[in-house]
């Protein structure tokens, strides 16, 4: 996505702020298809410079290599060369953890870039250059719109609204698995019995988010693509994908692991349920954390920076 070759002098303002939200993608098997836009967010606050420079604001989730710098410039520059701008970043949202922060960094960098070029905002470019980029749709759209996406590339989705009523609790192994190796985990091939088993449940679940009658989750967000074969990797995860509870609407898998996401009824006992997944994984020998987020509507959002008074 190349936009119109414009000075950062077009900006209209001198700041802007920016910022794209956490996504949980998959909830089981829809593999590259579905996601849910999440309460945590990736924030930046960006201004005229002389020249580029990207800094990250101190925090629990402030990375601590160069990944998610190399990912927002890779981002910035399929736009144009870097922007004279200046821009700090406040993250939210668990790095490496499936919780969608590759696909928001990414919506952030190319509204960014977009917003900095003087060019009007077009969803539907800077959609196409982030799936391009990310790989698949599913968290890179749910950045970018927000609420609920199934789709199976940028031009091809449907949205819909962000779940109601629901608590996204997510346990998060201290577990290092890379989104690649993740990947390399999955066979080349399966079974039609699995494939069978897959594809009903897509199915269910595409139907259950369109409708809002989210009863049948529990049998939805079951798989046999990608959870089986991952779990290799993360010690404990069939003991948590086969947690039930009152209140609990289903489990996955959140993306490429290691995350667990337990989709709640809200007047559910979140805390009283994290303790007995987070217990889950300490019987295999694995210390985790309880992150508990609401879906959300909002997507990428750019806008002025109010002047200082």
């Amino acid at each position: 996505m190349r936009a119109c070759a414009s000075p950062i002098a077009a900006m209209s303002a001198r700041r802007f702020y920016a910022s794209a939200p956490a996504s949980s993608a998959n909830l089981g098997p829809g593999f590259d298809a579905v996601a849910i836009a999440l309460s945590a967010r990736m924030h930046a606050t960006v201004a005229r410079a002389s020249r580029f420079s990207l800094r990250f604001a101190p925090g629990p989730y402030a990375p601590t290599h160069d990944g998610l710098r190399d990912a927002i410039e890779r981002a910035m520059r399929s736009v144009g060369a870097l922007p004279r701008l200046s821009i700090e970043i406040t993250n939210e949202i668990p790095l490496g953890a499936g919780l969608g922060s590759s696909a928001a960094a990414t919506v952030l960098a190319l509204g960014i870039a977009w917003r900095a070029a003087g060019n009007r905002l077009d969803r539907a470019r800077i959609a196409a250059a982030a799936c391009e980029i990310e790989g698949h749709p599913d968290n890179a759209l749910a950045a970018l719109y927000g609420g609920t996406t199934i789709a199976c590339d940028a031009r091809n989705l449907v949205r819909l609204p962000a779940l109601r009523d629901t608590i996204a609790l997510f346990t998060i192994p201290q577990i290092d698995l890379p989104t690649a190796a993740a990947r390399s985990l999955l066979p080349a091939r399966y079974s039609r019995a699995d494939a069978v088993f897959s594809i009903q449940r897509a199915a269910l679940l595409g139907a259950a988010l369109a409708s809002g009658d989210l009863a049948p989750l529990r049998v939805a967000m079951n798989d046999r693509i990608h959870q089986p074969y991952r779990a290799k990797k993360i010690p404990g995860l069939a003991a948590l994908l086969a947690y039930d509870a009152p209140g609990v609407r289903g489990v996955a898998l959140s993306g490429a692991g290691p995350t667990v996401v337990a989709l709640l009824d809200a007047r559910a006992d979140a805390r009283r349920i994290g303790a007995e997944l987070r217990a889950r994984f300490s019987d295999a020998g694995i210390a985790s954390e309880t992150l508990r987020l609401r879906p959300s509507a909002r997507g990428l959002l750019l806008r002025e920076a109010r002047s200082a008074s």
